[in-house]
């Protein structure tokens, strides 16, 4: 095809706030209820637990979010900058002792302490990850010299944003709203009638 430009297809990446923030799933454990017992948590509903911490490298709040299945255990997330102290913990003992200071409401102390030893274990020598770069390709489609077949790329095949963002799956479905309209030969606009 005549028109292809292979430099149409190379990804470009741009830095956003949260590029290369680490993910990392600690100890699963209930959520106190401030009368002695747990709260049951509903699966359709988002919590945050915070900790006591403000600062930049050291502040934490402890994500639940909503899942389909009431009976799946719900593994919480924390999304933190690379260089949060959390990150230089590489022992169970330190990272239950972390918790416990962020967290003093929460049962985190050795006696008694609701997360065995192992699952402290298994959170401070997880690496966890990093959240992408957002990235885009500028060339969306090619077609042959006559243009009756071609290729065009949607969703994150052309352009993919990091989790917190919250635009992948947005994004994606307004692209195919997008191709089905230019298919229909519709102006992708306005949706009308697209001049020849």
């Amino acid at each position: 095809w005549s028109n292809y430009k292979p430099e149409k297809f190379q990804l470009r990446k741009w830095t956003s706030p949260s590029s290369h923030q680490r993910i990392k799933v600690p100890p699963r454990f209930q959520i106190p209820d401030g009368e002695g017992g747990a709260l049951t948590t509903k699966s359709d509903s988002i919590y945050a637990i915070r900790s006591i911490y403000t600062g930049p490298r050291n502040y934490l709040s402890l994500g639940l979010l909503p899942m389909k299945d009431d009976n799946a255990v719900r593994p919480t997330n924390i999304v933190t900058r690379p260089d949060h102290e959390i990150w230089k913990i590489k022992d169970g003992e330190g990272a239950r002792q972390w918790f416990e200071k962020a967290y003093p409401r929460m049962p985190f102390g050795k006696d008694g302490g609701m997360i065995p030893d192992e699952e402290w274990d298994r959170f401070a020598k997880a690496e966890g990850t990093r959240f992408p770069h957002c990235q885009y390709s500028p060339g969306m489609g090619i077609s042959n010299d006559k243009g009756t077949c071609g290729i065009a790329l949607v969703g994150d095949a052309i352009h993919a944003f990091p989790p917190d963002i919250g635009q992948g799956v947005n994004a994606g479905l307004a692209d195919v709203v997008a191709l089905d309209m230019a298919l229909q030969g519709k102006d992708t606009g306005t949706g009308e009638d697209a001049a020849d």
